[in-house]
């Protein structure tokens, strides 16, 4: 989430106000797209719902969004010129003063068409959001036998929360990410919920989090990697002051979870019903792709 609010808030500092002059595709994945109902079409506005880019299109009794999910790889830039540019180029939107050019390496990205706010509406609670409190993420733990890390991947419980930002909140939090989300305490519910906020509003602070290519709509990179305490720091020394621990990996749900083995594993993992042992840290790869 903070890497796709900082493109939404670059782009509205270029897209309201322009029409869309021409749209051309070019990956046979977006072949779906009605480029007709676009062209002529005004940007009224770009705001961000969950992890996907909202372009509002809509015009009296004709309304109409266009919304962008970047996926891993999707990238969505701003050019003064209608020019193709580098390769990976999947669709280009030539506007009134410039284009929006659509870049996908593993063509994962998702554009598409909505005709109403519901068809857009994230399926969970926003993290930055005034209805997400503590008693709200309490509500969303409980009884939930899934280990805290994958969980915090549900984009049906909270929405946006990344691979790289969930090692980050177990560990600010000083939660074992194996630890079934349901036996969080309150005291540990208020941490989990603290941490995820700080984390979130310092990560848009600084343009989100570059490891691979991200970059906002004017081709600049991310500066969070440098806040990161456990992603990707596999045998390297805790940065929590006073741990002797070293950083280890594990894979949960097919994803890499970074944790430390002693900050983060002081209480006994407790379990809820129905919850099973989770695996210890496994050997690191080389060559893995990040996983937001």
């Amino acid at each position: 989430m903070p890497e796709v609010e900082t493109v939404v808030r670059s782009l509205r500092k270029r897209l309201p106000g322009r029409r869309i002059k021409n749209v051309e595709i070019f990956d046979p994945k977006l072949a779906a797209l009605d480029t007709e109902r676009l062209r002529g079409r005004r940007i009224r506005a770009v705001s961000r719902s969950g992890k996907e880019i909202v372009l509002d299109l809509s015009a009296p009794r004709r309304p109409l969004w266009l919304c962008v999910h970047l996926r891993m790889t999707g990238r969505l830039l701003w050019a003064a010129t209608a020019a193709l540019g580098e390769r990976h180029l999947r669709a280009r939107f030539t506007l009134t003063r410039g284009a929006l050019l659509f870049y996908d390496a593993r063509r994962f990205g998702v554009v598409r068409l909505a005709e109403s706010p519901a068809d857009f509406a994230p399926p969970g609670v926003e993290i930055l959001a005034a209805e997400f409190t503590p008693a709200k993420l309490a509500k969303l733990l409980a009884g939930s036998a899934m280990p805290l890390k994958p969980w915090l991947l549900r984009q049906d419980r909270i929405v946006g929360c990344g691979n790289i930002y969930a090692s980050e909140v177990c560990h600010a939090a000083g939660l074992d990410p194996r630890r079934p989300a349901g036996s969080l305490t309150p005291v540990e519910i208020r941490r989990l919920h603290r941490e995820t906020r700080r984390i979130f509003a310092k990560a848009i602070e600084c343009g989100g989090t570059t490891i691979d290519n991200f970059m906002d709509c004017e081709g600049q990179c991310g500066n969070y990697r440098s806040h990161l305490k456990v992603y990707e720091r596999e045998g390297e020394r805790c940065l929590r002051r006073g741990c002797p621990g070293e950083i280890a990996r594990l894979v949960q749900a097919g994803r890499s979870t970074y944790f430390c083995p002693v900050c983060q594993t002081a209480a006994p993992i407790r379990r809820v019903s129905g919850s099973k042992p989770r695996p210890g840290p496994t050997k690191s790869r080389t060559g893995r792709r990040p996983e937001r």
